[in-house]
């Protein structure tokens, strides 16, 4: 997964990401903080840090999902510039409509 990411992002991960020999390369060469949500028995299950993935994560899924609602069944383009402006303008439609709904109540 190429990622370009500012130094000191948090990056949220599900259990199948749990690898410690990536999570110390994310640490170490892009100064990235990973945030993975462990099992129990890992070696590096800390409670207060599950809390923080666990918290993050919900927020990722909820926005991720909020948007998956906003699209149609099919986006129907022909080239690949096409394709991105018209999921660009759901999202922004999305944020707008936050945005509204923020200030109107």
């Amino acid at each position: 997964l190429p990622l370009d990411l500012p130094e000191g992002a948090e990056l949220y991960l599900d259990r199948g990401y749990e690898s410690h020999l990536y999570e110390d390369l994310l640490r170490e060469a892009q100064e990235v903080v990973p945030m993975v949500i462990r099992r129990r028995n890992s070696r590096r299950y800390l409670p207060w840090m599950q809390y923080l993935a666990i918290v993050g994560r919900r927020v990722v899924e909820t926005v991720g999902s909020m948007l998956h609602h906003l699209f149609p069944r099919r986006i129907h383009a022909v080239t690949q510039e096409g394709f991105v402006i018209k999921v660009l303008t759901f999202v922004l439609a999305h944020n707008i409509s936050l945005l509204t709904q923020k200030m109107a109540g």
